[in-house]
């Protein structure tokens, strides 16, 4: 290294000299890198599209999401009437969501259809364990090997569950590829998932330096048919299997035959996992608090939802909470509680006594307040769970309902009125009837 003196200038200003090999290296290093990284993407790119399924388009915004702003401080007043003194209305729909997947990552839309499970995609999947409580052999009887049984599972306890991302594909006749024979066509689209995995080997390396330039981390993915038809699930060995959820056990299609091992490691279950798909004769009926069949025409069903079809939250509501929050708590996203519709307009709190309401054209019936559990202390992107919050706040001001001792309450819970119908973000909310709620128990 030699030391030069500038002219005009009081400090010296260290070059170093290299060789003409080492000054090669140094540009032939320079130039490698962006084009390894383009190559890198360019090949990214390539196995992307390579899995996507043939004939179909994905469902989900495009563009940033319509909660990108859900901290601004405009969201936190709302107003008394729906409607301002120019008439205008003011309280809106401002964000949609399914979550095909029970407890997994959710699906952003800016329109979408009401079926009469709910949202159409949501919650139609769900993961189970196998419960296990004693040994069995072939020989067991019946009645012993019945204690033996796929129970789904959810954050609650296995909170990595956030970090598997769903994907729904839905057949379009437009697409290039699309042909009525295509397999994922004939089975109305599919479902992907992609979690967290890191391969060994030099596939692992290559994998881990396409996730970095990608700024994601190494993943794999898995493609299932949608709705499997017959001969699918013949040829894939999906089976007609009970599955216990809450105090149901509806029959679903177990359809873990298409399950890569690994991925119980990912979400961290250690006892046989699967996945189990909604099957239409067997929908869950919902009473308790939904209006019933002579009402509407129509018994309340739900597919793997915890209770109703449908689930909305107030924004007013969520900002009110996290301002309450300890100190030192996570930011509160609405993500968190995982609801289908997310309002603004309403003042905090004001759809506790909502009881039917006009969302765009169409009629909704509000059944009853949303009983919380522990599940929003989980970070709906990282997976981490927070010890105390939102759950320990919630408890202190929102234990309102008679019906629901010592459990917070947010969000309202609600059947559609008909058995299709349409939304979309933008629609306004008008109040149809108020009155008090009670909550009942499953």
């Amino acid at each position: 290294m030699a030391l030069y003196k500038m002219s005009g200038l009081d400090n010296y200003i260290p070059r170093i000299e290299l060789s003409y090999a080492s000054y090669f290296l140094v540009i032939y290093g320079l130039c490698l890198v962006p084009a390894l990284a383009i190559a890198l993407s360019a090949l990214r790119n390539r196995w992307t599209e390579a899995k996507r399924p043939r004939g179909c388009r994905k469902l989900g915004l495009r563009a940033l999401s319509n909660l990108a702003d859900e901290w601004d401080t405009q969201y936190a007043v709302g107003t008394e009437s729906s409607k301002n003194e120019h008439g205008k209305p003011t309280w809106s729909v401002k964000s949609l969501w399914i979550y095909p997947v029970k407890s997994c990552r959710g699906i952003e839309l800016n329109r979408g259809t009401v079926v009469s499970t709910g949202m159409e995609y949501d919650r139609m999947f769900s993961f189970a364990q196998l419960r296990s409580p004693f040994p069995v052999s072939q020989d067991t009887p019946k009645s012993e090997k019945a204690a033996h049984q796929w129970k789904f599972i959810t954050q609650r306890e296995f909170p990595l569950l956030a970090k598997v991302i769903t994907e729904v594909w839905v057949p379009d006749p437009s697409s290039p590829t699309y042909s009525s024979k295509a397999p994922f066509v004939q089975s109305g689209g599919a479902l992907v998932m992609t979690y967290p995995f890191e391969e060994d080997g030099w596939k692992g390396v290559l994998l881990r330096l396409l996730a970095t330039f990608g700024g994601s981390e190494s993943r794999r993915s898995v493609t299932i048919p949608f709705s499997p038809t017959a001969d699918q699930i013949r040829e894939k060995k999906y089976t007609m299997e009970e599955m216990a959820i809450w105090e149901d056990s509806p029959q679903g299609l177990n359809m873990g035959a298409s399950l890569p091992p690994e991925l119980q490691y990912s979400i961290g279950v250690r006892n046989p996992l699967t996945l189990f798909r909604v099957a239409q004769e067997h929908e869950r009926k919902v009473f308790r608090c939904a209006p019933r069949e002579e009402q509407l025409g129509y018994q309340p069903v739900t597919g793997f939802a915890d209770a109703y079809p449908l689930h909305l939250l107030n924004l007013a509501s969520v900002q009110d909470v996290a301002a309450r929050l300890q100190a030192g708590a996570p930011k509160l996203s609405a993500l968190r509680f995982r609801s289908n519709i997310v309002v603004t307009g309403p003042q905090k709190y004001c759809e506790d006594s909502w009881k039917r309401i006009r969302i765009g054209e169409f009629v909704y019936y509000v059944s009853c307040r949303t009983a919380r559990c522990r599940l929003p202390n989980t970070d709906q992107i990282t997976g981490v769970k927070h010890k105390d919050e939102p759950d320990k706040t919630l408890k202190n001001f929102r234990c309102i309902d008679e019906g629901a001792v010592g459990l917070a309450c947010l969000g309202m819970q609600m059947v559609p009125a008909l058995r299709e119908s349409k939304i979309r973000v933008g629609d306004v909310i008008e109040v149809l009837e108020t009155g008090e709620h009670y909550y009942l128990k499953q």
